[in-house]
């Protein structure tokens, strides 16, 4: 097993019965899942943005060819199968939700892209063209070329930093979107009875 493989066993442990690596998340209530100031009810209800800050954070650091499941630990007798299911839609729903609006910031990127890339190369081809009938150090000339670079410049950037960020994004919800999300009760601590009435465990 490679060094980076222990590491993430270690971080995250790994379901027996699925073979996943879970992000855990430790709750006292079902209602610690979703944004306490939102009134919707759980399968229209967003998440509670640390939690969904620590999900993704979690994401992140397990590399993609590891499939994950959310683990969400609740006290013992706290359980509630009908709730769960809507907590599961509910977080679906929000995921899904999500990556509907990054797709369309993304189309946006990529139409603003598009346009500086066709303005860029206009202003450069008029630069060039009008060059060889006025001189090369015209204000007007020099201004397109700046102006056509500029342009290219802004069409890059968006490319090679604000898409993949957003692509980056969209991706880690879809893949919390399709991760399995289960729940399991905090094992019980072991009595202290057998310990004198005058003794405090540490």
């Amino acid at each position: 097993m490679k060094k980076s493989d222990r590491i993430f066993d270690e971080t995250y442990k790994i379901d027996q019965a699925t073979n996943r690596h879970m992000i855990e998340v430790a709750i006292a209530q079902h209602t610690e899942i979703f944004n306490e100031w939102d009134p919707a009810p759980f399968k229209r209800r967003s998440l509670d943005p640390y939690l969904q800050s620590y999900l993704e954070e979690g994401s992140d650091e397990i590399p993609s060819k590891y499939e994950i499941e959310l683990c969400f630990t609740l006290p013992p007798g706290t359980r509630n199968e009908q709730i769960e299911e809507e907590v599961r839609n509910g977080i679906k729903n929000s995921f899904i939700s999500k990556r509907y609006f990054l797709s369309k910031d993304i189309k946006k990127t990529n139409t603003r892209m598009i346009v500086f890339v066709v303005v860029g190369l206009i202003c450069l081809w008029v630069a060039k063209s009008l060059a060889t009938e006025a001189n090369l150090q015209s204000i007007l000339l020099e201004g397109l070329a700046i102006s056509g670079w500029v342009f290219l410049w802004e069409a890059v950037s968006l490319f090679f930093f604000t898409n993949r960020q957003l692509y980056h994004r969209y991706q880690t919800f879809k893949r919390l979107q399709n991760a399995p999300v289960i729940f399991r009760e905090q094992e019980r601590t072991p009595s202290n009875s057998l310990l004198p009435s005058n003794t405090r465990a540490v």
